[in-house]
């Protein structure tokens, strides 16, 4: 049964995952997103409930926005995650992006991104120290 709160947007995001503990931390990769949550690839075995913290990397391995949530699955290929904000702005900004460019037609060659890379996300992405 769906208990997914709005629509499902295929995406292939980059992220760094850190639990709340800080003890377990990781790149992934978003495969989906909705206002509810989203599923993320990973090899880590974040328990059931475990509250983590993602942050959106661009191609250039440069952060960008937070997003917050806890596991609500698991899987042998990574995690179902609830956000613990309903409708972040930025899954509200990536949502609205991934549709327009599916409206328009556009595709990964239109654009130049590849799989795995987001220097097309509509964040700006800060400089580390």
């Amino acid at each position: 049964m769906e208990h997914r709160c709005g629509t499902r947007h295929e995406v292939d995001i980059a992220v760094y995952a850190r639990s709340h503990g800080g003890v377990v931390s990781s790149i992934g990769f978003l495969r989906d997103i909705s206002a509810s949550g989203g599923f993320m690839l990973t090899q880590l075995p974040f328990p059931l409930f475990a509250k983590i913290s993602l942050r959106l990397v661009d191609a250039e391995g440069n952060f960008g926005p937070r997003l917050e949530g806890h596991v609500v699955r698991r899987a042998p290929e990574g995690v179902g995650v609830e956000w613990s904000d309903y409708v972040p702005d930025i899954i509200r900004t990536l949502g609205t992006a991934v549709s327009s460019e599916k409206e328009s037609g556009r595709s990964e060659a239109d654009d130049g991104v590849t799989s795995g890379e987001v220097a097309a996300l509509p964040f700006p992405a800060p400089r580390l120290p």
